[in-house]
């Protein structure tokens, strides 16, 4: 009996953070954006404009 207790929470605890993962995705990251990223790495903060 316990362990069905024990399933059933590890249960829940699986839909809920996957329903969580879903909810909180994020769009991925250009191109664009990732090369702008290193650039400014690369130059040490400046954006070279």
């Amino acid at each position: 009996m316990v362990t069905y207790v024990c399933l059933a929470i590890l249960f829940l605890f699986v839909v809920i953070k996957g329903i969580s993962f879903q909810l909180h995705r994020r769009k991925p990251v250009s191109r664009e954006d990732t090369d702008r990223t290193l650039y400014n790495i690369l130059n040490g903060g400046r954006d070279g404009a």
